[in-house]
């Protein structure tokens, strides 16, 4: 039971972030608009209109590009913080489907494993120096840490699914609306919108209909677009008739009935932000105003224009058209301002091209697919770090905008030859230790495809150092604030690594204070070469992997873990809080499978694993590891059985799905 509240959580949990995620995204897409509206007031209403249909076209295309484009990550604060870990803490993991399996019993062992610790959703700096507060175990306490996060979620639901409701039904009623009304005949009405066809250039066929439901005309339709007349249209006269199919025949042209079910779409998904209302709106006006606009540049005169349309509005005594799925010529509460729109002789009224269209809609995408991609993060300054004779505590919960600290490889150059030379520039607070590495010959840096990141290649046989000097100054190197020259520094400790605790222990903290992701990789990458860690030292690592933000690193040095110390339980929960923070598919796919390929694993991992593979977005990734589970760890358990299909069927793609349920049957 409590296992399915926790994946209930994690599940609102994603869904309020992906929301949050959205609509912060959407707003930067909106504010362009809106002050590209007011930068061009003066301009033309179809263009002021294109602008808001751009911006509302760009809203909707984000969730489906940001799955898809590369993450650009940029780290925007730098936090200072003090870690300090409890000499006993145990080892935990922040997701909280890792913290609901972490409860259970691993089957025949008759002992429970650790209680997870809550992660905590403060800032950085208060999560770093603040206790962390126990999760309780009953499913009472579980309840009151889901109920929030579930009234959020189902609040947002239930909004959407009655803005979606209403849309689907004013789409009835107007299609009622066609059914019960009969096509116009008269050979006037036809002929005049055949000639406003041709010259207007409407390919699309029009049908004209006639229904005594409406006092205003009313258009919808996007392919098959449909123009329905009040009754006792035969009654006007015949410039009133030009001006009303005139009206009625832009918004064919302009494929207004489109813009308006895709901003209705967009209201539908976002209805909590006023900046979409404002855009919906601001799409509305700006429409019927350029729809006016078309109607005056074809020659109408203002004046009779604004007549006939307040004459309309005058007989406007039912409700007009759904607003939501069809779009009818006159509404009071827009009338003022459009009538004062026709007689100012001073507004623009020119069309929008296809070219420029086109130009606009192409730039909102690809404003958007920038906007999709970014990543914003914080790094974390650390002033001290967890001691090493502790065991792996309750690590500072991951920032909650993830993004990675990529500095370029600052190599300074002595010759311009292949293999250039890397000289180590000495610090002040270590110049005195580091006079030890006088006597070190001049290293080159070499690149390998089995070894991406840079390594250090020695000319000759180094010099022995004793192993007390080489403590000391491993861990001055603490005092260090450049990541760079801490990581070079690092590397030539590496270069003469002895096997030894305190050595160990010494490089493991100063790799703790480094927070550029590209330099923590290379010298955990570079410990891992050199020495064969302790099952202790090795969840150090892991922990160390896991404030990583960058998933190219992090899946770096999860390659070089061995496989054999997944055998440890202790070990595996913190490979998977390593793997919680991954965000691209393929690395999160292979960090899995390379523990999925271990035999066996206790039900509370493999549970995590299942869970974490829910949120995968490529199915093929997402099958792949699933075929592989089945393959390596079954389904023999019921809970494990349940999690397996629950996670299968989070599959979009048929194909991977038919492959999955295939593969169990054999």
């Amino acid at each position: 039971m409590s296992s399915l509240i926790a994946s209930q959580s994690t599940w609102m949990d994603a869904l309020l972030a992906g929301l949050a995620s959205f609509a912060l995204r959407s707003t930067v897409i909106l504010l362009g608009a809106w002050l590209a509206a007011h930068a061009l007031r003066r301009s033309s209403a179809a263009i002021r209109h294109l602008i808001w249909t751009s911006a509302i076209v760009g809203v909707l295309v984000l969730p489906v590009i940001r799955p898809i484009v590369p993450a650009w990550n940029v780290p925007l604060l730098t936090v200072n913080a003090r870690v300090e870990a409890p000499a006993a803490a145990p080892v935990t993991t922040p997701a909280s489907a890792l913290q609901a399996a972490s409860r259970e019993v691993a089957p025949g062992s008759g002992v429970t494993t650790p209680k997870a610790e809550a992660a905590s959703t403060a800032p950085v700096a208060q999560q770093a120096s603040d206790a962390r507060v126990d999760v309780a175990t009953s499913v009472g306490d579980i309840l009151l840490r889901v109920s929030g996060t579930s009234v959020l979620a189902t609040m947002w639901l239930l909004v959407v699914t009655l803005l979606l409701a209403r849309l689907v039904i004013a789409n009835v009623r107007v299609a009622a609306w066609r059914r019960s009304s009969h096509p116009v005949e008269d050979a006037g009405w036809l002929a005049l919108l055949s000639r406003l066809s041709r010259r207007h250039r409407i390919g699309r066929p029009v049908v004209l209909l006639e229904n005594e439901a409406t006092d205003v005309p009313v258009t919808w339709g996007v392919v098959y677009p449909v123009i329905l007349l009040p009754a006792g249209a035969d009654e006007w006269s015949e410039d009133q008739r030009v001006a009303v199919l005139t009206h009625e025949l832009a918004h064919v042209k302009r494929f207004d009935a489109l813009t308006q079910m895709m901003g209705q779409l967009a209201l539908s998904l976002l209805w909590f932000h006023p900046l979409v209302w404002l855009a919906v709106r601001r799409m509305r006006l700006e429409r019927e105003h350029a729809c006016d606009d078309f109607v005056l540049v074809a020659g109408a005169r203002a004046s009779h224009y604004a007549d006939e349309l307040l004459g309309l509005a005058r007989r406007l005594v039912r409700p007009a058209a759904p607003a939501a799925a069809a779009l009818a010529m006159a509404r009071r509460s827009e009338l003022e301002g459009r009538l004062l729109a026709i007689l100012d002789p001073a507004i623009r009224r020119t069309a929008v091209r296809r070219a420029r269209a086109g130009a606009l809609t192409i730039s909102a995408i690809a404003l958007a697919v920038p906007v999709a991609a970014f990543r914003p993060a914080a790094r974390v300054q650390t002033s001290a770090v967890t001691p090493m004779s502790a065991n792996i505590g309750a690590s500072p919960s991951p920032v909650a905008w993830r993004g990675v600290d990529t500095p370029s490889v600052a190599v300074e150059r002595l010759e311009q030859r292949p293999e250039s030379l890397l000289r180590v520039n000495q610090s002040d607070a270590l110049s005195e230790l580091s006079r030890r590495f006088a006597d070190l010959p001049m290293t080159r840096l070499s690149m390998s495809p089995a070894h991406p990141l840079p390594r250090l290649a020695f000319d000759t046989e180094p010099k022995p150092i004793d192993l007390e000097t080489l403590i000391e100054v491993t861990r001055a190197t603490k005092r260090m604030t450049s990541d760079h020259e801490k990581g070079q520094l690092l590397a030539l400790i590496a270069a003469r690594y002895q096997r030894s605790d305190a050595l160990r222990d010494a490089y493991l903290e100063s790799v703790f204070t480094m927070t550029s992701d590209q330099e923590r990789s290379a010298a955990l990458i570079a410990l891992l070469d050199r020495d064969s860690l302790p099952l202790s030292s090795v969840a150090q690592v892991l922990k160390s992997t896991a404030m990583m933000t960058s998933d190219m690193n992090k899946g770096r040095v999860l390659k070089r873990i061995s496989p054999t110390v997944f055998a440890d339980t202790a070990v595996q929960r913190a490979y998977m809080e390593a793997i919680v923070g991954i965000t691209s598919d393929m690395e999160r796919a292979a960090a899995l499978g390379s523990l999925v390929k271990q035999q066996p694993l206790s039900q509370p991992i493999q549970l995590v694993v299942l869970q974490s593979a829910v949120i995968m977005t490529s199915n093929t990734e997402k099958a792949n590891l699933l075929l592989l589970f089945l393959d390596k760890q079954g389904l023999a358990d019921d809970q494990v059985r349940k999690a397996f299909f629950k996670t299968a069927e989070s599959l979009t793609a048929d194909s991977e799905y038919r492959r999955i349920m295939t593969a169990v049957m054999r």
